[in-house]
């Protein structure tokens, strides 16, 4: 893998080409990975994503808690000679990359073992050790692949479980380290600690005594427990751990930070010096039938975070979602179609969002990176963090979603599960 920064700036972060694989494409950061369940883009079929999402190559963002049941079956597809996973998965033509957890769904707590991690998969909790990792990772094949972590912590940790997390995090990377070249992928090493920046540090440090070579980037893990958890995170806390960490990691590594943060939360955290981030936060508003419409440019039109579709206001609103958006959701149906899709729980609903939430943060993303080549970064952050003449406007999901029974939320997303 090989990582250049174009440019750096002290107010809007940096912009860099990503090339994961020799004679690969090329990616711009900061970078959002293609976050799946199970390997493929909830809802989406790969020409539906190909077609009316992106026509170019993406990365896709694997987790081994939800396909962690394919392990055999990629083992017999590989030695049969297939060509790699996103291959496996019906995307190919798309580069990928192995994390732990799903970033869309709230990881338990607890069951933390000295040798063993804890993985929850739809078939229960599994144990997870460093040579069972090692052996599921040559299986899966990856094009990256992060290294085996504890990262059950979060705000409310106390120190000592923060540093069991540093102390069994280090335990298992030293078998990874001394073991991955019998796994030809790169290798992302994890920053682990809390909200103690001792403990961090200390992670970054057994990191960095390492061999030249021995990753090709950083991965920050242990801040929240994923789900909607990482977009209601304070970011007066999260900001100076960050800004803390980043000072301690040479330049020449991309800096990756899994969950569904808030835009307004991602834009921070880029001037801080983040690369990767992914599309939970537009997958967790759609599973909560929110349609994403803040602004990313000047306009004269008031934009709100969400269009929440389950409002009884919008049943005769015969308007698109976002009234500038060129995706196929808006350009062919409008606002009072969606609610009617919710109210008799279709399918084509929650199809019909997720095309809109990835088709527009894919543009945010696209914006963001020319807002860094330009150094006007704090410009668009004030303008997503003022929007329709507030100041400072919500983006949590979990704090704009009203209460729906979790039969409606299944009968409605029965396709969640694909």
């Amino acid at each position: 893998m090989k990582f250049a920064i174009e440019s750096i700036s002290k107010n809007s972060g940096r912009l860099g080409q990503l090339r994961i694989k020799d004679g690969g494409p090329e990616f711009k950061t900061p970078l959002l990975l293609q976050t799946t369940k199970g390997g493929s883009i909830p809802w989406l079929s790969a020409d539906v994503f190909e077609t009316h999402v992106s026509r170019k190559p993406q990365v896709l963002h694997f987790t081994l808690s939800t396909m962690e049941q394919m392990t055999e079956a990629l083992t017999h597809w590989h030695s049969g000679g297939g060509r790699g996973l996103s291959d496996y998965v019906g995307l190919p033509g798309h580069l990928n990359i192995l994390l732990l957890r799903d970033p869309c769904e709230t990881t338990p707590s607890g069951g933390n073992d000295r040798d063993i991690l804890p993985l929850f998969t739809r078939r229960g909790k599994e144990s997870l050790s460093s040579e069972r990792y090692m052996e599921i990772v040559a299986s899966f094949k990856p094009d990256m692949y992060e290294g085996l972590c504890d990262a059950d912590t979060n705000l409310e940790s106390a120190k000592k479980r923060i540093q069991k997390s540093v102390d069994r995090t280090e335990k298992f990377m030293h078998y990874i380290y001394e073991h991955r070249g019998k796994v030809n992928s790169t290798l992302l090493a994890p920053i682990v600690g809390g909200y103690n920046t001792f403990a961090r540090t200390q992670s970054i440090k057994h990191a960095r005594e390492q061999p030249a070579g021995s990753y090709g980037g950083y991965i920050f893990e242990g801040f929240h427990t994923n789900g909607l958890s990482a977009s209601t995170l304070d970011t007066s806390e999260l900001l100076p751990i960050v800004e803390h960490c980043v000072k301690q990691l040479e330049e020449d590594k991309p800096r990756i930070l899994p969950g569904a943060y808030t835009p307004l939360t991602i834009l921070e955290l880029i001037q801080q010096g983040i690369d990767v981030f992914d599309t939970s936060y537009a997958y967790c508003a759609s599973l909560n039938f929110k349609a994403l419409t803040f602004s990313f440019v000047q306009d004269a039109v008031e934009h709100v975070p969400f269009l929440d579709i389950t409002d009884e206001a919008i049943k005769e609103d015969f308007t698109p979602p976002l009234s500038n958006c060129s995706c196929l959701t808006c350009q062919k149906h409008t606002r009072a179609y969606l609610h009617h899709l919710y109210k008799t729980n279709e399918l084509l609903g929650p199809i019909l969002l997720m095309v809109h939430n990835l088709y527009h943060y894919m543009a945010f993303f696209e914006k963001i990176r020319e807002s860094v080549a330009k150094d006007t970064l704090p410009q668009l952050t004030e303008l997503v963090r003022n929007q329709n003449g507030k100041t400072q406007v919500d983006y949590s999901i979990a704090a704009n979603t009203k209460v729906i029974s979790k039969a409606t939320m299944e009968k409605g997303f029965a396709a969640a599960a694909v």
